[in-house]
């Protein structure tokens, strides 16, 4: 209906970037900074690099077997899953501890020193952030080998998450407590794509 008329649609980059310009133009700087183009005077400032890695572990306990899962996910988006399986009975929070230890392992293996771990068992976050006190004499041994792994990083937090949004390591501890390992193989490795 407007082709009628005659019509410019003009962006309005173009006019920002034309008064500038003419500003620039009607305010010359008198005074000439010699600025050195190989250096960044706040290179720190800069280059800011997020060097916390993110963990996510579960534990499986059920009739077959017992299993723990670890997903550890770089600050570049790069996957590291983990899973073991358990040789010995344990119950569904004694699996979620056993999981955290692989994960905070397996971090402290690798040489991270920030690390963001992420759970579904609401007991063991709040125990292991100290909002909850430990009931069960069974679950203290893996409080406190968790406190000793804590020394050695930097920053660790930790991160309670619907247990739809941990699928990845609940997948990864079934699918260890469901396989039959023979008793003479130590490493059973599975590739997943």
């Amino acid at each position: 209906m407007l082709s009628e008329f005659d019509l410019k649609y003009v962006p309005l980059k173009v006019i920002k970037g034309r008064a500038v310009a003419d500003f620039l133009t009607d305010n010359p700087i008198e005074e000439i900074e010699v600025v050195d183009t190989w250096s960044f005077p706040d290179e720190d400032v800069v280059h800011v690099e997020n060097d916390v890695w993110d963990l996510y572990f579960d534990g499986a306990s059920n009739y077959i077997g017992y299993g723990a899962g670890v997903l550890l996910i770089s600050p570049t988006g790069g996957h590291v899953p983990l899973s073991i399986k358990l040789d010995f009975n344990v119950k569904k929070n004694a699996a979620e501890y056993k999981a955290c230890l692989l994960g905070l392992r397996s971090a402290l293996d690798l040489g991270l020193k920030k690390l963001l771990v992420h759970g579904d068992s609401s007991l063991m976050i709040n125990q292991v952030g100290g909002s909850w006190k430990i009931k069960r004499q069974s679950l203290a041994p893996y409080q406190t080998r968790i406190e000793e792994l804590e020394k050695h990083f930097e920053d660790i937090r930790y991160v309670h998450l619907p247990r739809e949004e941990n699928q990845f390591a609940d997948a990864l501890s079934k699918l260890a407590a469901l396989i039959n390992i023979p008793d003479h193989v130590d490493n059973l490795p599975i590739c997943v794509e």
